[in-house]
């Protein structure tokens, strides 16, 4: 009997433990309950948009292969053989992973090879190679300043940025957008016997401008501050050689310190920085992110090397990426969609409206064109709008189909427009006053 009861009372006090657990976990999910509702509403809906497969060789509702519109290949070498056949080597040769930290045996004669191969390429004296591009920014950042330190960000950096900024324990501002001014103003008001660290990027990936470069560098380098350039959308895309942003603007000598990913043209995974060797030595001794972290595998690595190697001889690819995103950016602005600031490869739409902007890429997939949706937390809401990424591999009969499933989902889905559409392929098309052509922005 006093087994029986000592069992019944287990159990009773289990039950009390798993309501209390579940109460619990209640409180954690509580601040985040607009978000999950507005997830299950679109899962019962079926407009959920988010960690779907993609395979690009299905085909799509009886209208071919889709369009595939939200990766980051710029320079369409993800499916290049060369890049493929230089990964099935290196995992021949190394295995599929070093299986630890870079600082503790973790490269291969790989990595070496590539970490030479993106100073040279960049200009710089020495690069440093992260697993992923958001280890990169939050471990450059975090390494290079601390308690008493500033850092200044542009409001639309990326969140690897600002969660670096936060890690460091330093002071973090936030300036308007691509205003040097305001930054000149912060730097003015807060520039004293302090390190300080400004952080743009070179193509944001929020609305697809291009930074204000030369005026940021020098409201920065009046007051004595660092400049730090995420150059993840621009490597491969801007710039004479593909060197990004800043070789954009001819600042390469200018800037301090070059981050930039692996997973977009360079058709890999991984992170990198770039810079002086002091200054990359110090990260890659005190970069937490780095030295706490498996290495990248070695497959990745041979990829990145092979891709920056194609894109070193190979200037045509840039040239079309440039072609088939003036072409599609074009004909969007043609049809009345809000483009926002965008000048480059990454296009967004503004929809304006969460909901309504889950469902537009949810009946877009369905349709068989991918875009990428951006709603809160991602962007404030009234900015909420699908995200379209175009490469050098796009063909033209596949945008322009891209285009009109576009404009038939909006007019169903009611997206707004800023202006009354053109007629479909109207022949001639203006060019928008804002935004420079592609040739003058290869050459500027």
């Amino acid at each position: 009997m006093v087994g029986n009861g000592t069992k019944k009372n287990a159990k009773s006090g289990n039950g009390r433990d798993q309501a209390t657990r579940a109460k619990s976990r209640v409180a954690f999910v509580a601040p985040f309950a607009a978000l999950l509702e507005q997830v299950h509403q679109a899962r019962a809906a079926d407009l959920y948009p988010f960690y779907s497969s993609v395979d690009p060789d299905a085909v799509s509702n009886g209208s071919g292969r889709p369009v595939v519109l939200v990766a980051n290949d710029y320079l369409g070498l993800a499916a290049d053989e060369r890049v493929r056949h230089a990964a099935r080597e290196a995992i021949t040769r190394f295995g599929t992973s070093r299986c630890s930290s870079p600082l503790a045996g973790g490269h291969s004669p790989l990595h070496t090879e590539l970490q030479t191969r993106v100073a040279a390429f960049l200009q710089q004296e020495s690069a440093a190679l992260f697993a992923s591009g958001y280890q990169a920014n939050v471990g450059i950042v975090s390494s290079m300043v601390g308690r008493d330190d500033l850092v200044l960000t542009d409001v639309l950096n990326h969140a690897s940025i600002v969660d670096g900024a936060r890690l460091s324990g330093a002071e973090v501002r936030f300036f308007q957008h691509n205003s040097a001014s305001h930054l000149r103003k912060i730097l003015a008001q807060e520039a004293r016997d302090r390190r300080i660290l400004v952080v743009v990027e070179g193509i944001y990936s929020a609305d697809g401008d291009i930074a204000c470069l030369p005026e940021l560098c020098s409201a920065a380098h009046e007051h004595g501050a660092m400049v730090m350039i995420d150059e993840a959308h621009s490597l491969g895309v801007l710039g004479e050689g593909g060197r990004g942003a800043a070789e954009h603007f001819g600042l390469l000598a200018e800037v301090d310190l070059i981050m930039g990913t692996m997973s977009k043209s360079l058709a890999s995974v991984g992170g990198f920085v770039a810079g002086d060797r002091c200054l990359v030595d110090t990260i890659a001794h005190s970069a937490r992110s780095l030295i706490f972290s498996a290495a990248l595998p070695p497959a990745g690595a041979a990829a990145a090397l092979t891709s920056l190697q194609i894109i070193e001889s190979e200037p045509d690819r840039r040239e079309r990426l440039w072609e088939n995103s003036q072409f599609f950016l074009e004909e969007l602005q043609d049809r009345g969609f809000d483009t926002m600031n965008s000048v480059t490869p990454v296009i967004p739409i503004r929809v304006g409206d969460p909901g309504k902007t889950l469902e537009f890429a949810a009946r877009l997939r369905g349709a068989g064109v991918l875009v990428c949706p951006a709603i809160p937390p991602m962007v404030q809401s009234h900015l909420s709008r699908v995200r379209a990424h175009v490469t050098a591999s796009h063909t033209r009969e596949s945008l322009e189909r891209a285009v009109t499933v576009i404009d038939e989902v909006a007019a169903a889905v009611g997206v707004r427009r800023t202006t009354s559409p053109a007629p479909a392929l109207s022949g001639a098309r203006s060019r928008s006053k804002k935004r420079p052509a592609a040739a003058e922005l290869q050459r500027a």
